[in-house]
């Protein structure tokens, strides 16, 4: 018995050995946070990215996901994708409203609401989610009261559900929609609309570290000291989608494409002109899915496009191109649908800049009025090209000519010419008229130069 005894203890060591050096590269292993980085309005481009983002970390197994924030606003539909993201996350999300001086805006508020942790920095500020026009002015004025309280009501019951399925003050995310109130990073955290203030990412991971939350998947303790972040970079066409969401873009690109068919009607076969407006046509068409357009005045743009086309080819003394002009500026001013919720969630984001309302349409009417003037005194000169530009010519007799056959040098080219009169070599002539591949010629004025 005593013998034995020794070789036990040697046995139950032996087999407990490699589950203890299994455990310890485990217990070791540094914590890995995805780290994304949103400081532009919220559009369709980043709802793809905050998805790509939250695949990647279930996928990779990573301890938890950073959202750095700093948002004036976005669009309704790509907040709401995020948000419900963010809630059917199987891992766990960090808001932080930062650096310093950011702001979570309109609808930045909901997704800093819908963060299994919230965060801001000590100079940022959240709110102001109300749906209002640009410049402050009431969505009643704009679409009757029935509407407005229609929009004002769906939002706040989205930011309620929102702040209540997170534990966070559903009576604040309300007031942020109804009343647009804004507050500090401090009055965030004593109100319970934010769990915690930190200066910088590295203080926050401390300070999430240990904290329980509610994931789509049940309770998890998070584990985000001395984390190791992974920056997830934005892709091309998630680049190329938050720049089409901007609706100055989306103007211009209708213009440009506008302006290059017209061209192409203008000079047909020209090809560069009209590729190049049908490319920028199709990705303002693709945009328009993306912000809320004016169907009207899209309509008006290719009306007064359309308008200056036709007074290049009919004579209607400046009023075709001066109506199409008018409709160009007009259906620019309309181009954005103020009456859609859209624009009343995120107005200062939906808002053309000045730059783009006058400038450039006026621009526009003026080149395409230009054009269609030059078109149109084109037309009454004389042909310089083919059998009807040849006559009125002058030229110089190379082989007498006469009634039966010679030859004249115009227009830099040796012609068989026909008279009625016999011309002599070296005469300076005239020519009256073109029969097929042979002139019709007289003698010229004395005062005429032979070309």
């Amino acid at each position: 018995m005593q013998r034995s005894l020794p070789l036990l203890t040697a046995l139950v060591a032996a087999l407990s050995a490699p589950a203890s050096t299994a455990a310890e590269p485990e217990a070791a292993r540094r914590p890995r946070v995805l780290l994304l980085d949103v400081k532009a309005p919220i559009t369709t481009g980043t709802a793809e990215y905050v998805e790509a983002g939250l695949a990647r970390a279930r996928e990779e197994g990573d301890d938890a996901l950073l959202l750095t924030l700093d948002t004036p606003g976005g669009h309704l539909e790509a907040t709401r994708d995020i948000v419900q993201r963010i809630l059917a996350s199987e891992v766990p999300v960090i808001v932080w409203v930062g650096p310093a001086g950011a702001r979570a805006g309109s609808a930045g508020v909901f997704i800093t609401l819908a963060a299994n942790v919230a965060a801001m920095h000590p100079t940022s500020n959240i709110g102001a989610a109300h749906p209002v026009l640009s410049g402050g002015g009431d969505v009643e004025k704009e679409a009757g009261k029935d509407m407005a309280k229609k929009v004002e009501n769906d939002t706040a019951a989205f930011a309620r559900s929102i702040a209540k399925a997170r534990g966070r003050s559903s009576d604040w995310a309300e007031k942020a929609v109804r009343e647009s109130v804004s507050v500090t990073a401090d009055e965030a955290k004593k109100l319970g609309v934010v769990d915690l203030i930190a200066p910088d990412v590295p203080t926050l991971l401390a300070l999430a570290d240990g904290r329980a939350v509610e994931t789509a998947t049940g309770k998890r303790t998070l584990h985000t000291r001395d984390a190791q972040l992974e920056p997830l970079p934005l892709t091309v066409r998630q680049k190329t989608l938050g720049f089409l969401s901007d609706p100055n873009v989306v103007a211009i690109l209708m213009l440009v494409g506008t302006l290059g068919i017209a061209l192409e009607f203008y000079h047909p076969g020209s090809i560069v002109p009209g590729a190049v407006g049908g490319f920028c046509l199709l990705l303002a068409f693709l945009s328009m899915r993306v912000i809320p357009v004016n169907l009207g005045a899209v309509l008006l743009l290719v009306a007064g496009v359309a308008l200056l086309v036709v007074e290049g080819y009919v004579t209607t003394h400046g009023v075709a191109g001066a109506l199409g002009g008018v409709a160009v500026v007009v259906g620019t001013l309309l181009f954005i649908d103020k009456s859609s919720a859209e624009y009343r969630f995120d107005p200062e984001g939906l808002t053309l800049s000045p730059l783009v309302v006058w400038p450039t349409p006026v621009a526009l009417a003026l080149l395409l009025g230009f054009v269609a003037w030059k078109v149109a005194r084109s037309r009454k000169e004389k042909l310089l090209v083919g059998a009807l530009g040849m006559v009125g010519e002058t030229g110089q007799v190379t082989a007498d000519v006469g009634p039966d056959r010679g030859e004249v040098f115009v227009h830099g080219e040796l012609w068989a010419a026909r008279s009625e009169e016999p011309l002599p070599r070296g005469e300076a002539v005239t020519v009256r008229k073109v029969l097929g591949l042979v002139l019709l010629v007289e003698r010229a004025p004395t005062q005429a130069v032979p070309r």
